[in-house]
């Protein structure tokens, strides 16, 4: 598609996290929304999943010299600094 526009891809982020960090934020937001369905055995389910669906294009971007990854932990703002810095440094 990029090459259909003319346009190339500078770089692909992939934001990161912890999986028990995940666990224990989506866990604390279950409690606080009342979402019973969202178990730990179910939250590290989809967190597998995941995890196995994005590996082949996280392996395309990487094998490329493209992919960037970023840590997703901690305020927006601090993420938002690690983003913007992985784009700029390309």
């Amino acid at each position: 598609m990029l090459g259909d526009l003319g346009v190339t891809l500078d770089v692909a982020i992939e934001i990161t996290a912890d999986a028990d960090a995940v666990t224990a934020r989506l866990l604390k937001r279950a409690e606080i929304e009342g979402r019973a369905d969202d178990t730990e055995p179910v939250i590290r389910k989809r967190l597998e999943v995941y995890a196995t669906q994005t590996a082949p294009l996280t392996a395309f971007y990487e094998g490329r010299g493209l992919l960037v990854q970023v840590d997703g932990l901690g305020e927006v703002a601090e993420v938002t600094d690690r983003i913007v810095g992985a784009v700029e440094s390309r």
